[in-house]
């Protein structure tokens, strides 16, 4: 399934739901990239993984059979009690922004699938699925549960799914102010305090609050 245009609310200074990834990982690279503007250029992951999801979207693309918009399929998949999916969703929330890889519509549920490396769900990695689920149901209000799902992109074997629940949305929402804070100054960002997250970090030259 391909999905139409779509018109959602429209709400201004929206954070990409991809840095609820890098908040969930250390927030000090939200204050390197994002206030003190360090680059830090593209890993080799990082090419890799967009030729992947590149790859994924073409499969996706010349499987489809219909091109509906996000409401159709909403309709569609309970009234006929069939399962759809889209890749590449846009959505606008009240306060993020961001891509979903893939939604799945069941009929009695819909999951908001996000493509990683490997077949560990990492805290970060479940922030920005959860972050996804909270846009999501914030510009499309739909009358079914979420699903927040991440995926081993190599595989394609589901490694980790938990529904969508208020607890999740108020971590959200929690991440997303602690993001505003320090994007205006108004909180002093926090280092890793991981040894093994610094060395791994592709901030580490630049960063001066690393621990290894």
């Amino acid at each position: 399934m391909n999905t139409g245009s779509e018109t959602g609310r429209q709400v201004s200074d929206r954070i990409p739901v991809s840095w609820l990834h890098s908040y969930g990982y250390c927030e000090y690279q939200i204050y390197l990239e994002h206030v003190r503007g360090i680059e830090a250029g593209e890993t080799p992951e990082m090419r890799e993984g967009r030729e992947v999801h590149a790859a994924m979207d073409e499969a996706h693309k010349a499987a489809a059979e219909v091109e509906l918009g996000i409401d159709e399929a909403l309709v569609k998949s309970q009234r006929e009690q069939v399962v759809l999916s889209a890749r590449e969703v846009q959505v606008r929330g009240e306060q993020l922004t961001g891509i979903i890889d893939e939604v799945v519509f069941f009929p009695d549920r819909l999951m908001i699938v996000d493509d990683k490396p490997g077949d560990i769900a990492w805290p970060g990695s479940k922030m920005q699925a959860w972050g996804y689920c909270l846009a999501f149901q914030e510009q499309w209000q739909p009358d079914l549960p979420i699903v927040a799902g991440i995926r081993n992109r190599e595989t394609g074997y589901e490694i980790w799914a938990e529904p969508f629940t208020r607890r999740h949305r108020q971590a959200v929402v929690r991440a997303v102010s602690r993001i505003r804070q320090i994007l205006d100054g108004e909180a002093m960002p926090r280092g890793a305090g991981n040894p093994r997250k610094c060395r791994a970090c592709r901030f580490r030259d630049s960063c001066d609050a690393r621990c290894d």
